[in-house]
């Protein structure tokens, strides 16, 4: 199975195609490395649309021509079994690189994916999120191995805010703990496979007792994104390969940031007299300074 490169590389374009352009994007994605083997009159006429079309469309997603667009696809298509057998995840990155090369390729790379998630964010689903979020008593951050530390690092962002918080790391108490939670409760469930047994369990409890719950995975097509009231997908390019959460990780915090922002923003006085109690309460940790 190969990685489609393809779909990686037109989705930040995709809110902005119209019609005609969907139709080129969605060939292209059904093709994936196939297309390198076509040319822009094979293109036409099996989409129906014109050669000048096809390739105003490649200038669109920011290639020079036809013969570009095509190198750039077949450099970037790497079978499942490849990729198992590298080190790194980073498509452009390799052992002849030297450190600062690879710091260089590492430093856009994470650029580049949160480009792709300004691109990719959705007010609607923001706003519903939100909605959940003020609607509820309590914010219950879980998730399991590397999510389960997303989930920590959200909790911690969140005790800031006026809101009543709960962070649990282990499973067995997760469960036991959703049994007790209910519609005025809303569950940041964090798992970027999607597919991780022991969070679909949690939020198959939390759905039996109708609690509000918050999704972010790197999977679109999961048991845990039809549990979730409402799900972020974070699309980055070592999702594909259901790897450590490495650039994702950035892009995760990075919508909890958003949402946390926005919390603090809707009743600023209640927040900010609960940010100045923590505060406070926090002195005590910091290093006092001699008299002198």
């Amino acid at each position: 199975m190969s990685y489609n490169y393809l779909e990686k590389l037109l989705r930040p374009y995709m809110k902005g195609f119209n019609d005609t352009e969907n139709i080129i994007a969605d060939h292209f994605i059904k093709l994936g490395n196939e297309v390198v083997n076509k040319t822009l009159s094979n293109l036409a006429d099996d989409t129906g649309l014109s050669e000048a079309t096809i390739f105003k469309f490649v200038k669109k997603i920011g290639f020079d021509g036809f013969p570009n667009f095509k190198i750039s696809v077949a450099s970037n298509f790497r079978t499942m079994e490849e990729r198992k057998n590298e080190l790194a995840v980073f498509s452009d990155i390799s052992k002849e690189d030297s450190s600062y090369t690879i710091a260089q390729k590492l430093v856009y790379s994470n650029k580049l994916a949160l480009d792709n998630l300004g691109e990719s964010l959705d007010e609607k689903k923001i706003n519903q999120a939100l909605d959940l979020m003020y609607d509820s008593k309590t914010l219950h951050f879980f998730g399991q191995g590397a999510s389960s530390v997303i989930a920590l690092d959200s909790y911690h962002k969140f005790l800031r805010t006026g809101v009543y918080c709960n962070y649990i790391s282990d499973y067995h108490m997760q469960l036991s703990y959703a049994t007790k939670l209910g519609p005025n409760d809303c569950v940041f469930l964090f798992s970027h496979s999607g597919e991780t047994i022991e969070t679909i369990e949690v939020a198959k409890i939390l759905c039996a007792n109708h609690v509000k719950i918050i999704v972010l995975t790197g999977n679109h097509y999961t048991d845990l994104v039809k549990l979730s009231t409402v799900a972020f997908i974070v699309d980055s390019e070592e999702s594909v390969f259901q790897s450590e959460t490495l650039t994702s990780r950035i892009l995760y915090m990075t919508i909890i940031d958003i949402l946390y922002v926005a919390l603090m923003y809707h009743d600023e006085a209640k927040n900010k007299e609960s940010l100045e109690k923590i505060r406070k309460a926090l002195v005590i940790t910091k290093k006092r300074r001699p008299l002198r």
